[in-house]
């Protein structure tokens, strides 16, 4: 008899949620792709910005409203089909649209790991929200490639002053 209650199953559909506004944002989100591809826990990872609406009417001028409802709703449906919120939380420039996702997720019981990113993050505080709402806080990008997305453990300890 084989004992499943430690077996690592790709078997998880992951969100996963961070800003794309810079190079640096754009490296850390191509950093985690890989180390969730790598993790053998990991069925799927849904990155919004891999699945953007196209509209192409309006795609060389503006957002149309068009684009604006139909990327919402796919991202709507995305985190309700995933099993739990992976993010790349950028403490230097924070984005209202990760803080949303998470809040979103966390409303649909869905568990959310976070990892924390800054310069230097020595110096950074922590909303309350976040630092209450978020199931489990991993250290590095690199941590995605282990972490046991089949168990989802709660870790909640963080080394950050609260607001």
């Amino acid at each position: 008899m084989t004992d499943k209650s430690k077996a690592r199953l790709p078997l998880a559909k992951l969100y996963l949620g961070s800003p794309w506004f810079n190079a640096t944002q754009k490296a850390r989100v191509n950093d985690a792709k890989a180390a969730l591809d790598h993790n053998d826990t990991v069925a799927l990872v849904h990155f919004p910005f891999d699945w953007e609406y196209q509209d192409q009417a309006a795609a060389a001028t503006q957002m149309s409203r068009l684009w604006i409802d139909a990327t919402y709703n796919n991202d709507l449906s995305a985190m309700t089909t995933a099993d739990a919120g992976v993010f790349l939380y950028d403490l230097d420039s924070e984005d209202a649209g990760c803080a949303f996702e998470i809040g979103y997720l966390r409303a649909l019981h869905k568990p959310v790991i976070l990892v924390p990113l800054a310069a230097n993050l020595a110096d950074k505080k922590l909303n309350l929200m976040l630092a209450a709402g978020v199931t489990t806080f991993v250290q590095d990008i690199a941590a995605l490639s282990t972490f046991d997305f089949n168990h989802l453990p709660s870790e909640p300890a963080h080394p950050f002053p609260v607001f």
